[in-house]
């Protein structure tokens, strides 16, 4: 079946086997209001003695699109309970679906070693500013051509707040959405960003560097890490070389939301690129887009991936991930936009180490 169609038997399966309720979120910028559907154990507050079927269903079974191609997708069927895999709510489910289900076990979710305090810091990991809320992710390691300090490389919109904040801002690893400690966390200080424009006027980069302070910790500078409770190795970077890609080359990188992931370019020149930065929209030209690698069946990149150094089959630099989208692009699964590299680095002065 199409997506679209697994979509509405997954609010079915919400409604009529999890008993959950319909409501709306509010608006986005792109379109009216998202489906949504809440769980009223939650919304009521209800003590945790009243567990009724349903609810023991719903706390044990998230639900997916998976697709090999985009029109042939099915529901995923993602049970974190092994003794739930034959249970009565995943039978309803698969017969709800018609057969069009793929029952995984996926056991109990525990957050990624990216969203933690790491030691060594690595790529890839938790990052922001202490006088916020949110998390980015830390790219990469870099020289400030014109002071010679070893720098933390990143987003504009992660280390600078959309060009907010002042230099010599603390930056701590992890980030504040991620429970970073604004004293024993800090890491960086902000040392200079590249200014985000808008009303029109085009950007090349968003981008900023961090000067590293003394920290206490260790760092690893070239090694790209997969895995979600533990780190393991995965590829190691070349910082040496920049790369430039071609359409369909695959890509590779390491964000604090979605961890090891990868993808193939879209597209690269691309201008009049809109970007929704929290002040309006700001136009971006000469960018690379990149989409999700049918294998495995995963987005690219999510929110909080920002920052995140994207690496060609060999370990070297192609681009800087700033923006995203929800949808689109193969699987229909979004479109993830990135800084070329060279425009990076030459835009900030650094030297990529």
């Amino acid at each position: 079946m199409r997506i679209e169609s697994v979509l509405e038997l997954q609010a079915e399966v919400l409604s009529k086997i999890f008993g959950f309720v319909e409501g709306l979120v509010a608006a986005d910028v792109a379109g009216p209001p998202a489906q949504h559907y809440l769980d009223p154990f939650l919304i009521e507050r209800r003590p945790r003695s009243y567990r009724s079927e349903k609810r023991r269903a719903a706390e044990d079974i998230a639900l997916g699109v998976v697709a090999r191609q985009p029109a042939e997708a099915r529901l995923a069927v993602l049970v974190q309970d092994r003794r739930k895999v034959r249970s009565t709510a995943v039978e309803e489910i698969v017969s709800l679906a018609r057969g069009e289900a793929e029952v995984v076990y996926i056991g109990r979710q525990q957050p990624l070693w990216t969203s933690l305090r790491n030691d060594p810091i690595r790529l890839g990991s938790s990052i922001s500013p202490t006088t916020v809320h949110y998390a980015g992710t830390l790219g990469c390691f870099c020289r400030d051509d014109s002071t010679g300090q070893v720098a933390v490389l990143s987003n504009n919109h992660v280390l600078a707040n959309v060009n907010k904040m002042a230099r010599s801002t603390p930056i701590m690893q992890p980030g504040a959405g991620d429970g970073g400690d604004p004293d024993a966390d800090r890491i960086a200080a902000l040392s200079r960003f590249v200014p985000l424009l808008h009303d029109g006027a085009p950007n090349a980069v968003d981008a900023a560097i961090a000067a590293l302070s003394r920290h206490g910790r260790s760092e690893d500078r070239h090694t790209l890490y997969r895995g979600a409770e533990t780190p393991r190795p995965a590829m190691t970077l070349r910082p040496e070389r920049l790369a430039e890609v071609l359409p369909g080359a695959a890509v590779f990188k390491t964000g604090r939301t979605t961890g090891f992931t990868g993808g193939r370019v879209r597209a690269v020149n691309v201008s009049n690129f809109l970007v929704d930065m929290g002040e309006g929209l700001a136009r971006f030209d000469d960018q690379i887009v990149i989409e999700m690698d049918m294998t495995p069946l995963q987005p690219f990149g999510r929110p909080g991936d920002s920052g995140s150094l994207i690496v060609d089959e060999v370990g070297q630099p192609v681009a800087l991930l700033f923006s995203g989208s929800a949808s689109g692009g193969a699987g229909n699964l979004g479109i993830t936009g990135a800084n070329p590299i060279s425009s990076v680095v030459g835009q900030l002065g650094v030297t990529l180490i």
